[in-house]
């Protein structure tokens, strides 16, 4: 075989390598998708994304299966190759806070809107979430010592996620991470109108205000009398640290009086509780 033609099959088969499919992850395949940690300081900050994915069998895909990325705040890789069924890929913040969506999707149909990949690496101003309610009457909490009480643990149903094809989990991106949330209620007494409004204020260790840190609300031991205006979704601190939510009670106005306990928490670990007293 003369030189020409020797030439001409190694670029044939240089173009048939290249326009080889990627190995995905089967039809009906599971993805289950996690995040450590799940909330990062704005400039910088890295969470290890991680997806597990099976076959619809539930057995693990072969190595070298592809996982592509998407997120709508931040940078994250592209895609990655899954070994033992898992593949890792680094999540960065680009300086703008808020809540990352990030899908991961191999298989099955691509996402309806695919958030954009990579998005530039040049600080794009200030960040905007949406603000929570703001806080109506005398502004500042004093910077002392929490009102509420914190306890332990993580925030429960953060930092997970499943899905046939393709799996959805959130990242919240901080200024900084909060150190503390200064809970106030107002009136810490119901009796008429038949709700207070609940107050958090989110500070970081040296005690400045920490905007846009996702703050969980929710009631401790709840009797079903008692219902909050954010229905357990996240409300976003604002730039001065505030986030405000409802308690609503249905309690009967001639009921002996109740202590009911409201708790805040925020992503990365924080849980403080404050007492609101029923009739």
């Amino acid at each position: 075989m003369g030189k020409r033609s020797l030439f001409a099959a190694a670029a044939l088969a240089l173009v048939i390598a290249c326009g080889q499919a990627i190995l995905t992850a089967p039809q009906g395949s599971q993805l289950h998708i996690s995040a450590n940690p799940v909330f990062v300081t704005a400039n910088g900050g890295v969470s290890v994304v991680s997806v597990l994915v099976t076959e619809p069998a539930g057995t693990l895909v072969p190595d070298g299966t592809v996982v592509q990325f998407f997120t709508d705040l931040g940078r994250i890789q592209e895609q990655g190759k899954t070994n033992d069924g898992v593949v890792r890929v680094n999540f960065t913040s680009d300086s703008r806070s808020g809540t990352a969506t990030i899908t991961a999707f191999s298989g099955g149909l691509a996402p309806v809107a695919s958030p954009s990949v990579s998005p530039s690496t040049t600080p794009s101003g200030s960040p905007s979430p949406t603000p929570s309610p703001s806080p109506s009457g005398p502004t500042p909490f004093p910077t002392r010592v929490p009102v509420g009480t914190p306890s332990g643990g993580g925030v429960n149903n953060l930092g997970e996620g499943d899905g046939e094809g393709s799996a959805t989990i959130t990242i919240a991106v901080g200024s900084t991470l909060p150190a503390r949330v200064v809970l106030e209620a107002v009136p810490d007494r119901i009796v008429f109108p038949r709700s207070s409004l609940i107050r958090a204020f989110v500070i970081d260790e040296r005690g400045n205000p920490v905007s846009g840190v996702p703050v969980f609300f929710s009631i401790v031991d709840p009797v079903g009398t008692e219902t909050l205006e954010s229905g357990g979704r996240p409300l976003i601190s604002d730039a001065n640290g505030f986030v405000a939510d409802v308690l609503t009670t249905r309690a009967a106005a001639t009921a002996p009086p109740r202590n009911v306990a409201v708790q805040a928490a925020t992503p990365n670990g924080l849980r403080f509780s404050i007492t609101v007293t029923i009739n």
